[in-house]
């Protein structure tokens, strides 16, 4: 899953040279709380939010006067996962995309869940399972040759919580005929009633 695949593409964004007056108006008529800054040929320079519009004073002023500089962007080949870090560690609503050191769209938090979800197989018709497994074990090969022994297909695994010796794994799976059975041939696969 990369950024390619859920950025929006063609961002709204204006040059440095733009005046504030335009920029408020901007943000006005699409609701936006920031607007990116690039040149005309697309190069990205900075970004500007509502609330460094505050305390503006001349709104003929260039945009650039205020803007600050961009210090996070992904290109479209990074993973959703790259992203998801970046917009975690600084608190990001969205992400600018650039290629080539153009600005060619941006990702947003609603866009990178969407993506996250779809690859976890969030929404489809499927079975949860979770499973404590031990760390540095052979315990994940049993309980994927459990899972092929059912005929059931693995639509996502994904970590949960960690401990010290062991942890948590969540498994999606479709084509459970007996769900019981399963967990109960997952149990004795893993020596351990942890199986929910």
């Amino acid at each position: 899953m990369n950024v390619d695949q859920y950025m929006q593409p063609g961002v709204t964004s204006l040059t440095p040279d733009t005046p504030l007056s335009v920029v408020r108006d901007t943000m006005d008529a699409h609701g936006f709380g920031l607007l990116l800054i690039a040149t005309a040929e697309g190069e990205l320079t900075g970004f500007i939010t509502r609330a460094g519009l505050k305390d503006a004073k001349d709104w003929d002023m260039p945009v650039e006067k205020l803007s600050h500089p961009v210090r996070f962007s992904v290109n479209p080949a990074d993973t959703l996962e790259k992203a998801a870090l970046i917009m975690l560690a600084n608190r990001l609503a969205v992400l600018p995309v650039v290629q080539e050191n153009r600005l060619i769209g941006v990702i947003t938090q609603a866009e990178l869940l969407k993506g996250l979800t779809v690859g976890l197989g969030i929404g489809l018709e499927a079975t949860r399972f979770t499973a404590k497994v031990r760390k540095d074990s052979d315990d994940i090969y049993h309980v994927l040759n459990v899972l092929k022994s059912h005929d059931a297909q693995l639509i996502s695994l994904a970590q949960g919580k960690s401990g010290p010796t062991h942890a948590e794994i969540i498994l999606r799976v479709q084509g459970v005929k007996d769900k019981d059975k399963l967990r109960g041939d997952l149990e004795t696969a893993l020596r351990h009633p942890q199986v929910v």
